[in-house]
């Protein structure tokens, strides 16, 4: 039987491998991938994100951004609390690969919000913006999906001792 502890830490553990794999994936994109997107002033994201070029509004989304992903992992944990029992009989490597794609797939490529990476974008954006990010925008979120997945495949749940 699942008690209590065993939701509380599944839904810790995502919260804590979201956010992690979240700063860690975005931090390594931007230092060698997508920098350019966002520091210069007529960039990419500029058009429409919050950027280091304005820096009132920058700083704004620094204030937000760890309270914003504990908010959105949080969401992924209790939203996925109805399969928890199904998913503590799978092996780690299917946990991995079922948490990691599921990432991948709904927070990413087929996310409802437009962006030059998803297939949002690619119906909705102006090609310009396609053609810029579609294909730099993907390791970034790669990274993220797996290393969450990892994170999540080894400490969701307790190992049972026999």
């Amino acid at each position: 039987m699942t008690s209590r502890k065993d939701y509380i830490r599944f839904v810790i553990v995502i919260i804590i491998a979201h956010t992690i794999a979240y700063l860690f994936a975005g931090g390594i994109s931007y230092q060698f991938i997508t920098k350019e997107f966002w520091e210069e002033p007529n960039s990419l994201l500029s058009a429409y994100l919050r950027t280091p070029v304005n820096v009132e509004l920058w700083n704004y989304a620094m204030i937000w951004q760890i309270p914003g992903q504990l908010l959105r992992s949080l969401l992924i944990g209790l939203v996925l609390l109805p399969i928890h029992s199904s998913l503590k009989e799978w092996l780690v490597f299917k946990k991995f690969l079922f948490f990691s794609g599921l990432l991948f797939v709904l927070t990413h490529l087929s996310s409802a919000v437009p962006s030059p990476a998803n297939i949002e974008g690619l119906v909705y954006m102006r090609p310009e913006f396609i053609q810029l990010g579609f294909i730099k925008m993907q390791p970034e979120m790669i990274l993220y999906s797996i290393i969450a997945g990892l994170i999540f495949a080894k400490y969701a749940y307790k190992k049972e001792v026999k």
